[in-house]
């Protein structure tokens, strides 16, 4: 997950610059979102939504406005990334030969996704440090 602040524009511009790094230290199949914050500024906005958007677009990834201090839009982006990752592990499963049907209704049943191990390095606070913030 790639954010920006909306009312930030050197944050927005900041994301070529990070889509970079990704691009060539992330696994080729790391899965992206571009996301919008603060969308509870928008008398303060600097970037439009059409930007974003559009940015998104140029890389293939998807784009959502969010919220974090009211909650707007947060879940339907972390399902929206969850529901991708959960599809190519699928395709990944069929592909092999594997039992895709079997593996999807496990997943629903238990009603949990795996995104992954605990040790992420890619964003948030490590060792009292803001990393990639906006």
């Amino acid at each position: 997950m790639l954010c920006y602040d909306i009312s930030n524009r050197p944050s927005f511009d900041h994301v070529i610059g990070w889509m970079r790094d990704i691009k060539t230290r992330a696994p080729p199949d790391c899965d992206i979102v571009l996301c919008g914050n603060k969308s509870d500024l928008d008398n303060d906005r600097v970037v439009t939504a059409e930007e974003g958007l559009a940015l998104a677009e140029e890389y293939g990834v998807q784009f959502f406005e969010t919220s974090a201090l009211t909650g707007n839009n947060v879940e339907p982006m972390f399902t929206a990334l969850a529901t991708t990752i959960k599809r190519k592990r699928i395709d990944e499963l069929e592909a092999a030969g594997g039992d895709a049907a079997s593996v999807a209704e496990q997943s629903q049943a238990a009603g949990t996704v795996k995104l992954g191990g605990g040790n992420n390095d890619r964003g948030g606070s490590a060792g009292g440090r803001t990393l990639g913030c906006c």
